[in-house]
């Protein structure tokens, strides 16, 4: 009998141990798949703000897209673009002589010129643009509702709104919540 009990409490501790493991990778699924997702950064054009390889946290959970978040999203199945949010729906966005406007009026882009790292010779560092020159709709006096313009950047070095045109708010996976890496690089 004894033998038996104690076979039992082996049984019933496995048991117990397992459902503990199971619940806890349920949790993870759940907080991966709703929350928040860790990801890497692929590629060279949000310099100076993300560098290739860098690891960030995409938070998911409630996210409403602002302007000027540095927001995930996928372009086509399985394939994924890391951009900041410049344009927003009802807004009316151009470049002209390396400077933003929108809404008609000019729009500071700090995060373009750390380290002195804007400026590419003489070149710009963004061509010229209008909202009619990237926006996939006909006619496109403001960007449509649900839509949003996204540039790199690294804008000579990227592929943004440019060359893909708006994106729909259903693309946006998430907004880049917290970054590691990019410290180190820029010390170098």
């Amino acid at each position: 009998m004894g033998e038996l009990n104690m076979g039992l409490r082996l049984l019933k501790a496995v048991f117990n141990w397992g459902k503990t493991v199971l619940i806890a990778l349920l949790m993870v699924t759940l907080i991966q798949r709703f929350i928040f997702t860790p990801v890497k950064v692929d590629g060279a054009s949000m310099l100076p703000t993300l560098h290739d390889g860098d690891s960030a946290i995409l938070w998911k959970l409630g996210y409403e897209p602002k302007a000027f978040d540095v927001v995930v999203f996928e372009v086509s199945e399985g394939q994924y673009y890391v951009k900041r949010i410049i344009g927003l729906p009802g807004q009316t966005v151009e470049m002209v002589d390396d400077q933003l406007y929108v809404d008609g009026s000019v729009v500071a882009e700090p995060y373009l010129d750390v380290n002195g790292q804007k400026k590419e010779g003489d070149r710009a560092f963004t061509w010229d643009f209008t909202l009619a020159d990237v926006c996939q709709f006909e006619p496109c006096k403001a960007i449509p509702s649900g839509y949003y313009l996204v540039l790199g950047d690294n804008r000579p070095r990227s592929v943004d709104s440019r060359q893909i045109g708006l994106i729909h708010e259903d693309q946006i996976l998430g907004y880049v919540l917290g970054m590691r890496g990019t410290e180190d690089k820029n010390d170098k």
